[in-house]
């Protein structure tokens, strides 16, 4: 959308600059002609010096009118006697018409006394001399051409490096899937292989059974976060915004992660508005967001982190920050944080992230109309409520969807 936007403004830009540059050149090139050229081809022809200037529409209307004036004239040399009175009538007053165009003399029937060859070159003069007057024109009309057929080149382009790179993402996203799910399928046959042989003792089934349990809930986990962000790329889904308190979805998804913060031997610190922030918004894929960035937060960090979790407004947005203390994300890493599985395995810690959980949070808050980015020190001291943290997920939401 915004790249069609900007080739409109390109292209409109470049007519008006196309429009005015050929309006001085016609007006410099037809002054020129006609004080010239023009006037040296009428007294050339007609003989006469009192041959007002004439316009350029003039000039256009004289070669038809001469034009047929000529062909009327070879016309009437081949006709029989008893056409050749009503012929002369039509070319007379074909003559007086192009005397009128031409501003010529009434008292002169110039073009009467002219012969079909002279016709013939006055003709021809006035075509290459309005051929010489519309080239300008022309000339406009091949370069927007040419400015057009650039831009859509480079639009096609841009769209094809898009595809190949999408494509090779994809490529990149499925054998990161394979990666995934490969451990855990290998790991489950591996122990029901070893229960089926009766390898494993009694007293260690329930381990492994356990092991079996978690290792399942892994695969189902990654398989409902592939569903979910493949999901969100489709042409059926659809947001179901209406009318909440981003305060209190921010409390309610602050209060379902407490425990899990709590187990994780962190701390938390809330701070969020007494009052109500309405906007419009999908209630359950907001939450998602938040509760993903949540989640994000404990599962990447180790015990002891300090977890915020804040919302502030001013006059132009409202800001959802959900801050940390815990190492700085690599600078290079960070710049493709939201894409999927981004750069395989160094998205994915011993901690257990999928890759996938950033990438559906980024989708969701563009579907909306928000922004959502990582923000790190040193520029995390811009936030007062974040300042003293060292990294924070800043989701935006602007004005006008309060």
């Amino acid at each position: 959308m915004k790249e069609n936007k900007s080739l409109q403004l390109t292209l409109i830009a470049k007519f008006m600059q196309i429009v005015v540059a050929c309006a001085a050149a016609e007006a410099i090139i037809f002054y020129v002609l006609s004080k010239t050229v023009i006037r040296g081809l009428m007294l050339f022809f007609f003989d006469t010096d009192k041959v007002a200037n004439i316009s350029m529409a003039q000039a256009g209307v004289a070669v038809i009118v001469v034009l047929l004036g000529t062909i009327l004239s070879l016309i009437s040399i081949i006709l029989p006697q008893q056409v050749i009175r009503p012929m002369e009538i039509i070319v007379g007053a074909v003559n007086r018409l192009t005397a009128g165009i031409l501003n010529l003399p009434e008292e002169m029937d110039i073009l009467g006394n002219m012969s079909v060859p002279m016709r013939l070159l006055l003709t021809i003069t006035l075509i290459v001399t309005v051929v010489i007057i519309v080239l300008p024109y022309a000339i406009a009309a091949v370069h927007f051409s040419y400015v057009v057929v650039r831009n859509f080149r480079a639009i096609e382009d841009r769209e094809r490096a898009e595809r190949e790179e999408n494509e090779r993402k994809r490529n990149l996203m499925l054998s990161d899937i394979a990666h995934d799910l490969r451990t855990p399928i290998t790991t489950v046959a591996g122990y029901a292989q070893a229960l089926d042989e009766g390898m494993i003792s009694d007293d260690r089934r329930s381990e492994i059974y356990s092991a079996i349990r978690a290792k399942s809930a892994r695969m189902s986990e990654l398989i409902d976060l592939l569903f979910d962000y493949v999901k969100l790329d489709s042409d059926g889904f659809e947001l179901h915004p209406e009318s909440l308190d981003i305060c209190e979805l921010v409390r309610e998804c602050a209060a379902f992660a407490y425990s899990d913060i709590e187990d994780a031997g962190m701390e938390l610190d809330i701070g969020v508005p007494d009052g109500e922030i309405r906007i419009n918004a999908d209630r359950v894929q907001l939450s998602r967001v938040l509760n993903n960035l949540i989640t994000n937060a404990v599962r990447h960090n180790g015990e002891g982190c300090r977890i915020g979790i804040y919302l502030s407004r001013d006059d132009d947005r409202t800001d959802i920050m959900i801050c940390d203390n815990g190492e700085l994300i690599d600078e290079e890493k960070a710049k493709h944080l939201f894409e999927p599985f981004v750069r395989g395995d160094e998205s994915r810690s011993s901690s257990g992230g999928s890759g996938l959980g950033l990438s559906i949070a980024q989708k969701i808050v563009s579907m909306h109309g928000y922004r959502i980015r990582l923000v790190q020190r040193p520029d995390i001291i811009g936030y007062p409520p974040a300042a003293s943290y060292a990294k924070m997920f800043l989701v935006s939401i602007p004005l006008k969807d309060r």
